[in-house]
């Protein structure tokens, strides 16, 4: 594939006289294409903070930042268009300060290495550098619109691993998972496309998810189509208040816990290379919270979460 300088991005974005803005009536095609063999890098950087309310009402501050990179190598193309995907996280480099303890993990080359409090030190009991994502790819066939389909690792053995985890996790509904990224039909500047479906990834736990994008600009950036999408996502849990699968609470097991609030929204700015069917640059705000309580015979105690983060996404 052709890669687009991220001067053509900024020159998109500062409207220069370098690219040639079309007209609002003009249709652009939206669509992800596909290459076998070939293989797009990404750098992604995440900044932010949270609040965490313990049982009891003890607030902890959280802040988290970090770089990761991504590969995404095209494998196969078939005959509709759409392209199957290997994901891999070749390095990354993660700091989480809690109050006042800081732990920082980084993987590259196939080794974790743990710090706590600026000493580096073993992993913590569980093995973070067994997680899955790190040293296995993760491979799904991409629709030309976005959709993702037949998700898995690319190691059955951790495949099983999961499913044995997690058994009440709806694994068949994720392996189908996310909505079209782009409409069938080409748009027009100023034109909004948007998509509705409720999701449930255990059972008795739905969520409602809504989003809405719009083609903010478009322009031939040196022979190249760059779009810039706007776009804002909701995604909410909608069911009882009280889950029938929620865990019980230590000190507490005779405890009903109900739950008041579980949503994130993501509000986003993409610029895509529509020559070459690929993002360019991605910037993306997060903001999640959830709050939950739980009820005994002698009390009762709440919990919860806020949290904005700052992700952002760049071609190489």
């Amino acid at each position: 594939m052709r890669r687009l300088t991220i001067v053509a991005v900024l020159a998109l974005a500062a409207g220069s006289a370098l690219a040639t803005t079309c007209s609002a009536q003009q249709e652009v095609p939206l669509a992800f294409k596909f290459v076998a063999g070939d293989v797009n890098q990404y750098d992604l950087s995440i900044s932010g903070a949270a609040s965490l309310v313990a049982m009891g009402n003890q607030v902890t501050p959280v802040s988290v930042r970090g770089n990761v990179s991504l590969t995404q190598t095209v494998t196969q193309v078939f005959p509709d268009g759409s392209g199957r995907i290997e994901t891999r996280i070749p390095s990354g480099e993660v700091t989480i300060v809690v109050d006042k303890d800081q732990a920082k993990f980084s993987y590259a080359n196939g080794q974790m290495r743990w710090f706590a409090n600026g000493k580096e030190s073993s992993p913590p009991q569980g093995g973070l550098d067994k997680l899955p994502f790190l040293g296995t790819p993760v491979v799904y066939t991409m629709m030309p619109d976005g959709r993702a389909k037949d998700v898995a690792l690319a190691d059955p053995r951790l495949m099983e691993e999961a499913f044995k985890a997690l058994p009440k996790l709806d694994f068949a509904a994720m392996q189908s998972m996310g909505e079209a990224v782009f409409p069938t039909t080409p748009v027009k500047i100023g034109e909004t496309w948007r998509h509705s479906a409720q999701l449930a990834p255990f059972p008795g736990f739905p969520f409602l998810f809504t989003s809405s994008r719009t083609l903010d600009s478009y322009a031939d950036a040196g022979g190249i189509g760059l779009a810039k999408i706007v776009g804002a996502a909701d995604t909410r849990y909608v069911g009882s208040p009280t889950p029938p699968m929620l865990p019980g609470i230590p000190g507490m097991s005779d405890a009903s816990v109900s739950i008041s609030e579980i949503r994130q929204t993501v509000n986003s700015t993409e610029f895509f290379d529509t020559t070459n069917g690929r993002l360019m640059r991605g910037d993306y705000d997060v903001a999640f919270s959830a709050s939950f309580a739980a009820k005994s015979q002698k009390e009762e105690k709440t919990a919860g979460i806020t949290a904005r983060l700052r992700v952002n996404v760049q071609s190489r």
